[in-house]
């Protein structure tokens, strides 16, 4: 598989044939309201866009499709609807090239919760790329990592455009950001990643692969949790796993927290504290709910 030649800045328009506008991790309305009109600044004059999942509702690709046409795949946090009707990648050719489109979660929730328990990019990355070589692809536009870069790995270039609302309902992003991939005629590649705070420049991202997954991960999010929530993060977490509540339980817990993260992510207050789940969960849960999410989580 020839190697693509990966271009600082974007080939004059008469040798471009293809440019294609990057999104993943939309969460809508999980946890984005809306889709920031700086999308449509970043994205404005694209002839593609590929999502790569974690959609949300199904209505954030026909509002993207406004600005061009929209493939999507969907991811592990998706809706049942963009489930059901997104596939799990896709294949696209544009400019002579194969792109794969993924998620790149694990489609069964038991690996994907092992993968998470190593910090290293390496096994995450060598996956990516091999998933690429099994399709003949020379580039995989992904998401779920929620952290932006474009890596040339295993022979393979690796993109992912970062993502647009943060990675759960305990965090805020630092970084909102989407990417144009730019192929000239010849092959040869540019990938810009456009923080949506200032749409009309572009970023270098600044992920360490040596430093590991946690690193990389706190410079694009932070915690919106009070010191005296940090303890039960891992009971809240455990409602939706396997042995949590069942899906339409874990959906109505999941509205209650995102009323509590809604205020912080709009910037109106700045974390929440063990009062405010607690007052939220019994005042909106009914009362046997209430009783198995607060054993669950540890607040008995």
């Amino acid at each position: 598989m020839a190697t693509i030649t990966l271009l600082d800045t974007p080939p004059p328009p008469d040798r471009v044939v293809a440019r294609i506008g990057l999104i993943a991790d939309t969460h809508m309305p999980d946890r984005l309201p809306d889709l920031p009109e700086a999308i449509g600044v970043a994205l404005g004059d694209v002839d593609l866009i590929l999502h790569a999942g974690d959609v949300g509702e199904l209505r954030v690709i026909d509002a993207l499709s406004a600005l061009a046409p929209v493939i999507a795949v969907h991811g592990n946090d998706d809706t049942l609807e963009s489930q059901r009707e997104l596939p799990y990648q896709q294949i696209i050719s544009a400019g002579g090239l194969r792109l794969l489109l993924t998620h790149a979660h694990y489609p069964d929730r038991a690996d994907e919760l092992a993968s998470r328990q190593d910090d290293s990019w390496v096994p995450k990355l060598d996956r990516r790329a091999a998933m690429a070589r099994r399709a003949g692809a020379q580039i995989v536009v992904f998401g779920h990592t929620h952290v932006p870069m474009t890596v040339p790995w295993g022979g393979v270039l690796l993109i992912n455009p970062g993502a647009v609302a943060p990675g759960t309902h305990f965090a805020r992003a630092l970084i909102a950001s989407v990417a144009r991939l730019t192929i000239r005629a010849d092959g040869a590649v540019c990938v810009e990643h456009i923080d949506l705070a200032d749409p009309r420049t572009t970023f270098a991202p600044p992920v360490d692969l040596e430093a590991g997954f946690r690193a990389a991960i706190a410079q694009v999010q932070a915690s919106i949790l009070a010191a005296d929530m940090a303890p039960l993060a891992p009971g809240v977490a455990n409602l939706f796993r396997p042995g949590g509540l069942g899906r339409a339980d874990a959906d109505t817990v999941r509205d209650v927290l995102r009323r509590l993260a809604y205020p912080c992510w709009a910037g109106e207050r700045d974390l929440i504290a063990r009062a405010d789940l607690e007052a939220a969960m019994r005042r909106d849960l009914p009362a046997d709910l209430w009783r198995r999410t607060i054993e669950i989580i540890g607040m008995s």
